[in-house]
């Protein structure tokens, strides 16, 4: 989960992005780095086809300002795959180049890695026409047959799209009812236990889905000490849902923060990931809706080992850290003998 330059997707880039794909007829998405923030650019609808609509970009790509692009490789359906392109030009001010280069994982993984299905990164904007494009899918075979593996990862993109879960969002779902399986009644009472005055007993509840039952389960409950034992408390092989206090201090202030914790192992069954991926924003609207909780952050990561306790201090106070390192005071030199 680290950031090498410290730009984060604003709630507007997410709310863009949650657009775009839920969009049949948009075939481009462009983002900027504004004002230390990935924010949102031009959404372009789609003309003809996946080749021929590269030349709608020639209005967007100068000789001078770097820029991402989000690009649909097909118009019929919101779970078509997405190229990255990363277009950072020579003739650049050397900073918007450093900063463009430093953040592109940032931008793939707070927009849901799983959804882009190729990328690359061009400094010549003759790249970004239909030939270029013609290219790169010859070089890349963007366009071959898919699997019956990437069938089904491209239904798992579907409905997170449609569920509205993209990458790390603080926003609360739609979803106010009919959880693709129920909650049963240890798992309710596990979540409640995390609510105002009863929280203290334990600040962690894991849950998980028991298909065979088809309903949501108690996997574990724990008090743990510091983020970094997640990592003991989450399935490494299975996707699961978890609720964490995170208390926690920033300029002597003392915070406690619900955060929900979408975890999905690469290695975990396509079929696991699309019940999780399914029943993961209904889970957050019933945690708040029957046992009155308020999650302040919603996270996605591979497992628990990806999270530390700067990495969520950072997801939760982003203004507090770009202001910490802003007005740091430079270290004094060393006094010479």
């Amino acid at each position: 989960m680290s950031n090498q330059s410290g730009i984060k997707a604003s709630d507007a880039l997410l709310d863009a992005f949650r657009a775009f794909t839920s969009d049949h007829g948009a075939r481009t998405l462009l983002v900027k780095i504004e004002n230390e923030s990935l924010e949102p650019g031009e959404i372009i609808k789609a003309e003809a086809g996946y080749f021929d609509d590269a030349a709608l970009l020639a209005p967007y790509v100068t000789d001078t300002e770097p820029l991402y692009i989000l690009y649909r490789t097909d118009r019929t359906t919101i779970s078509t795959g997405l190229v990255l392109i990363s277009y950072i030009p020579d003739a650049a001010p050397v900073r918007r180049k450093m900063l463009y280069a430093a953040t592109r994982n940032t931008l793939a993984r707070e927009l849901g890695g799983d959804r882009i299905t190729a990328s690359f990164f061009t400094t010549d904007k003759r790249e970004i026409t239909p030939d270029g494009f013609r290219k790169f899918a010859e070089h890349d075979k963007v366009s071959q047959p898919l699997t019956d593996e990437e069938r089904a990862l491209r239904s798992v993109r579907e409905v997170e799209a449609t569920e509205g879960f993209a990458g790390t969002t603080t926003r609360k779902s739609h979803v106010s009812s009919g959880l693709a399986f129920p909650i049963s009644q240890a798992a309710a009472t596990g979540l409640a236990g995390l609510n105002g005055a009863a929280a203290g007993e334990y600040n962690l509840v894991v849950l998980e889905i028991d298909v065979q039952n088809e309903s949501i389960e108690l996997a574990k409950q724990a008090q743990i000490e510091e983020p970094t034992h997640l990592h003991s408390m989450i399935s490494t092989e299975q996707p699961r849902y978890t609720f964490f206090l995170f208390r926690h201090t920033v300029g002597d202030v003392d915070h406690e923060s619900l955060v929900f914790i979408y975890t999905c192992p690469g290695g975990s069954k396509v079929k696991e990931r699309m019940l999780y991926a399914s029943c993961r924003a209904a889970i957050v609207a019933e945690a708040e809706a029957a046992a009155g909780l308020k999650v302040d952050k919603r996270i996605e990561a591979g497992d628990g080992s990806e999270i530390t306790r700067e990495s969520l201090v950072a997801d939760l106070h982003p203004q507090q850290q770009e202001n910490k390192r802003a007005f740091a005071r430079p270290k004094a030199p060393g006094r010479r003998r």
